[in-house]
């Protein structure tokens, strides 16, 4: 069997092995993953909503509750506050899988990227969430009047809802991976032609 092939096989081998074991430290961890993910994703949701929304940790899950008001008009402005609860786990489980990977290539196995790896993916999933929560808010019926969006803002929230829970969350700890570790599939001819110039 050719090297390279052997290599790549033990690659996914190993990180096949490790990913039940990182996953089970994820799970064990989610509710304070999800915490600063939830927390970063509080000015997004006050920027698209107008609101101020405050967050609590309710189990896993993440609730936030969001203070919302009409235009001011003469004799009284029309508030409503709104519990909306994002289960956060969803969009955090790529520490996980990065993990596994950083750890199963040797290439990429160094303590400074996988800090760095790793801190990436706990800031990341507030995207996801922020777009949860938004999302959630456009299709509340009764809240549709305080927020007053367009066309164009909800197509936006329901991209980034989209991106946020489909793409970044299987999608962006493979891609820091293969950047920290492209010592392991770099062509060595290309490898050799880079450190020789």
């Amino acid at each position: 069997m050719e090297a390279g092939r052997r290599h790549i096989l033990v690659t996914a081998g190993l990180a096949l092995v490790l990913l039940p074991v990182f996953l089970a430290g994820w799970y064990a961890a989610a509710a304070p993953i999800g915490w600063i993910a939830g927390k970063l994703a509080v000015p997004l949701i006050r920027i698209a909503s107008e609101g101020a929304p405050t967050v609590e940790l309710k189990g896993r899950d993440l609730l936030y509750t969001v203070k919302l008001e009409m235009p001011y008009r003469p004799g009284s402005v029309p508030r409503v506050a709104a519990d909306i609860e994002v289960a956060a786990s969803k969009f955090t489980y790529g520490i996980a899988l990065f993990l596994a990977l950083a750890l199963a290539a040797k290439e990429s196995r160094r303590p400074l990227g996988i800090a760095i790896g790793s801190a990436i993916l706990l800031v990341l999933p507030a995207f996801g969430i922020a777009f949860d929560a938004l999302k959630q808010m456009g299709a509340a019926p009764d809240l549709l009047p305080f927020l007053a969006w367009g066309a164009g803002k909800r197509e936006a929230i329901a991209l980034g809802y989209q991106v946020g829970t489909l793409l970044l969350p299987t999608l962006a700890p493979v891609a820091i991976w293969l950047v920290l570790g492209r010592d392991a599939w770099i062509p060595r001819a290309f490898a050799g032609a880079r450190t020789a110039s």
